[in-house]
């Protein structure tokens, strides 16, 4: 059998399909949320902070910096384990960027990737809101999962507690970000809380009727979008 070719003369896969572009353009955000980091800790405290940057990206890989289509650079015989590589090195390697900058510069740091976070969801968050205009929260997530990492579609990381007018209620059954930060001795609170940031602000500026809530006990991490916001 001749392989499938598309316009361009590219060997393509039957199998590569809207669900695989939804997932690189999702990896493609996570590491400009990365860039936005390195020019803002560049910004502020110099051109340390990009040997910093280089360094992990040396030991784990650098963001892909592509014009060509995904049906180019992609390993076309393994789809999914290129996009799960492609997810693994941009997650470790922000995990372990920002915890040296912690590290090194503290409590202001932290706030710095906390603004950051919260500048990428509250501009996706507009944009949703011109485009789609969600009424609901159920809509709203599924906008939100348009745009942020959580993972592979088959990996169903995410458990509906409670959904119904006005109200939706959720649980992270399997956390596939938290031992990325583990692994570089990275505090898993910060990473909480920015992940926090992202939603919450994507929400109300999705719909500012609608607020979130996010809390972490021993035992779950729950999720709540509301009706009530600004």
């Amino acid at each position: 059998m001749k392989p499938q070719l598309n316009a361009r003369g590219i060997k393509v896969s039957a199998f590569l399909g809207p669900i695989h572009y939804w997932l690189y353009n999702k990896i493609i955000l996570f590491e400009e949320l990365e860039s936005y980091l390195l020019d803002t800790y560049t910004k502020k405290y110099g051109n340390i902070i990009e040997k910093m940057f280089i360094k992990h990206c040396d030991k784990y890989d650098y963001p892909i910096i592509t014009d060509e289509p995904l049906e180019k650079i992609i390993d076309l015989d393994n789809i999914h384990g290129w996009l799960q590589k492609k997810i693994s090195i941009a997650e470790i390697r922000q995990a372990a960027f920002l915890n040296e900058i912690f590290i090194t510069y503290g409590d202001e740091a932290i706030g710095i990737a906390l603004d950051v976070y919260s500048s990428q969801g509250k501009d996706i968050g507009k944009k949703i809101h011109d485009n789609e205009n969600p009424s609901s929260p159920q809509e709203l997530l599924k906008a939100m999962n348009n745009y942020i990492l959580d993972g592979m579609p088959c990996d169903h990381v995410n458990k509906i507690i409670t959904s119904e007018e006005g109200y939706l209620e959720w649980n992270t059954v399997s956390c596939l970000h938290i031992g990325y930060w583990q692994s570089v001795g990275a505090d898993d609170k910060i990473f909480y809380e920015l992940r926090k940031h992202w939603i919450a602000a994507f929400v109300e500026n999705a719909n500012p009727e609608y607020k979130y809530e996010f809390i972490k006990t021993q035992d779950s991490l729950s999720h709540k979008i509301i009706l009530g916001g600004k």
